[in-house]
């Protein structure tokens, strides 16, 4: 029996689109709070030496420069998920 040829590949459904996009902001968004955390670890002594109005900057990485950022990938992430899924639907 012959079967049917092969049909040319579709192009990208709403939800594969949608999936993928997802896939990349979180693993981008991922990365970026994984060297945030380790790069203030990782340089907290070298950091350490310098001070803003008598404390070491790496206090102040730790203590609210890190949780700053977590809250800009936060919202980072939700924008972004808005736009992705407004222009997906």
């Amino acid at each position: 029996m012959n079967s049917p040829p092969n049909p040319p590949s579709a192009p990208a459904t709403a939800p594969s689109r949608y999936w993928r996009r997802t896939r990349h902001l979180t693993i981008f968004l991922l990365l970026c709070w994984a060297m945030l955390g380790f790069g203030s670890l990782f340089f907290a002594r070298e950091l350490s030496t310098l001070t803003i109005f008598g404390w070491p900057v790496s206090f102040y990485l730790a203590a609210q420069g890190l949780t700053l950022s977590y809250v800009l990938i936060l919202a980072v992430y939700s924008v972004c998920m808005r736009w992705i899924q407004r222009s997906t639907s």
